[in-house]
């Protein structure tokens, strides 16, 4: 007997379709009892290669007698009106035919009513496992496929809970933001990763005032104590506003699951999946730290805007006040610090007046820096050292020195080779604040000064200084300032002998053998290549032991249209040179 299959479908609480199919294989068996009538088409082939078309009649009874048991009794009549076939031999005939046969089908089948119940069986089988059927039960007649499902998914996503009592819950995430004046926006975001939470107790539809959320979960924190969310299970409908809003004016966390999101059809595994660990179909409509964190977050931004308001408010303020105003309360501060320190001996003063002292000296420097002075490191070494000398012969008295003036001073002559560098200042104080010496100390400091001078105009680096702070002590000490106008003692002083040379030197003026002589004839030349050229000649200057200065002095008589000043500052540009006296 062929196979028999039969198929059943089932339609779904999402109105989607689910069908299945059962079978019965093919199979051999004993006939018992029979009776036929049967008809077949069958094509006869002649010796001369004629097709015969032919109609074969079956018929049979089974004989039960005692000599033939169970013997089948066959007749097949054919229906021939040619000769030729009516005079053959009916096994010739047999073994000549091509019966004319279509495969068998079952029209009937003893087992349809039950094929038919396991086929239906199955497909109920595969819409419960994609979540898409349930029974009538305890629900309400009247509900319709939607709202059946909605209840189905609700309460597997309890089963879940229950089962695993476990899930993890994404990340809070908060961002605000503040309104500033001058139509600028401040931005900040906080946020504390996913976690898993160890679920103690979870509940279907709890009636919650005038909100019966889908799931309440609950669970302990480490610290001992009880905290709860609700979850809400979406499948089609979106959470409306005014349902959000009444969840959260319950104070607790509130969750959303949407099996949207997942696309198609959800499985019993994959829902698994989504509720526990999956974050794409979970969101969180309400979190009472996504708000105090806002809240936080805009605070902190309001009291840096008020701390940024009162620093440019004290800065204004401080700008008010002229820069030789500063000055004064600079120096009027140094003084006092002084003299609280005086009556301790050699102990750290700890009263009151040295503090506000101190305080009065770091507030001038503020005040100071506000107004474009590098005065960050004026009470610091060396600075501290350079004003408290200068201010001793300004006084003329000993200031952060327990001596008198010519004690100051003999601690300048002291100086190591590293702080020599101040002396031109020091001999600038002397000159425009003149101290009552003995005639031997005059002497010494007339010795001391033609030294220093001797020095810098034979342009060695002892006591040459950095103009940096030039303009700041000007500032302090006005009658310094046209001093400290003059390149000598600077870098930037060049001799009075080399002055000639700040011009352009004509060319054709001979060397004296020096490295600048390997530069070859003077032509006028791009700026590339006269670096190119000037470089060369420095290796040359760097291997006869010539300073940068006097490189460059050698240089400018070869190079039409280029200063000593401008050759000093393209080496120390290109890095060759340090200053005007090294080379790097």
């Amino acid at each position: 007997m062929p196979r028999r299959r039969r198929s059943r479908e089932v339609e779904g609480l999402s109105g989607n379709y689910h069908d299945a199919w059962v079978e019965r294989p093919a199979e051999p068996v004993r006939i018992s009892d029979c009776a036929f009538e049967d008809e077949t088409n069958a094509i006869l082939t002649l010796d001369d290669g004629r097709w015969l078309h032919v109609r074969l009649v079956g018929r049979g009874e089974l004989a039960n007698d005692s000599v033939n048991e169970d013997r089948l009794t066959a007749c097949i009549e054919i229906q021939a009106d040619d000769p030729a076939v009516a005079n053959m031999d009916p096994k010739e005939i047999l073994s000549r035919l091509q019966l004319v046969w279509n495969e068998g089908c079952w029209v009937r089948h003893w087992a349809d009513d039950e094929m038919d119940a396991e086929a239906e069986a199955s497909a109920i089988a595969k819409a419960i496992d994609t979540l898409d059927w349930l029974d009538a039960g305890d629900l309400p007649y009247d509900l319709s496929s939607a709202e059946r499902r909605e209840t189905l998914l609700h309460r597997e996503v309890k089963a879940i809970l229950e089962r695993e009592r476990r899930i993890r819950v994404p990340e809070l995430k908060v961002e605000a933001e503040w309104q500033r004046a001058k139509d600028f926006t401040d931005k900040r975001t906080w946020s504390s990763p996913d976690v898993e939470l160890r679920l103690s107790s979870v509940e279907l539809e709890v009636h919650l005032g005038h909100s019966v959320p889908d799931v309440v979960a609950s669970w302990v924190e480490k610290d001992g104590l009880s905290h709860s969310m609700l979850i809400e299970v979406t499948v089609t409908n979106t959470i409306t506003d005014e349902r959000i809003e009444r969840l959260s004016s319950l104070g607790w966390p509130v969750l959303e699951i949407d099996i949207s999101r997942m696309g198609g059809t959800v499985t019993r595994d994959e829902l698994t999946r989504l509720v526990l660990d999956e974050f794409a179909g979970k969101r969180w409509l309400h979190h009472p730290v996504i708000e105090e964190e806002r809240v936080h977050l805009v605070v902190l931004m309001q009291q840096e805007e008020a701390r940024a308001t009162e620093v440019e408010r004290q800065r204004q303020a401080i700008l008010d006040v002229p820069a030789v105003e500063w000055r004064e309360r600079y120096l009027d501060a140094f003084r006092c610090r002084w003299q609280e320190q005086v009556s301790f001996g050699d102990g750290l003063p700890d009263t009151v007046g040295w503090r506000q002292a101190r305080s009065d000296v770091s507030e001038a420097i503020r005040g100071l820096e506000a107004h474009g002075y590098p005065a960050s490191l004026l009470d610091e070494h060396p600075l501290r050292t350079v004003i408290a000398r200068i201010l001793s012969f300004h006084d003329s008295a000993g200031i952060e020195y327990r001596t008198d003036v010519w004690g100051v001073i003999n601690a300048i002559l002291c100086d190591r080779e590293r702080a020599k560098k101040w002396h031109t200042l020091y001999l600038i104080a002397l000159k425009v604040y003149p101290q009552t010496l003995t005639e031997d100390h005059q002497e010494k400091v007339a010795a001391w000064r033609k030294s220093v001078v001797n020095s810098i105009r034979e342009e060695l680096e002892t006591y040459v200084r950095e103009a940096t702070y030039d303009r700041l002590i000007g500032l302090l000490f006005p009658k310094m300032r046209s001093a400290l106008n003059e390149p000598f003692g600077t870098s930037l002083y060049i001799p009075e002998r080399e002055r000639e040379y700040d011009g352009p030197i004509p060319s054709g003026q001979s060397g004296n053998g020096t490295a600048a002589s390997h530069v070859g004839p003077s032509v006028p030349r791009p700026l590339d290549d006269v670096d190119a050229s000037l470089l060369q000649a420095s290796g040359y200057a760097v291997g006869l032991g010539q300073s940068p200065l006097s490189f460059a002095k050698d240089y400018v008589r070869q190079i039409s249209g280029l200063t000593v000043e401008q050759v000093i500052h393209r080496l120390t540009a290109r890095g060759v040179a340090k200053n005007r006296w090294s080379w790097s």
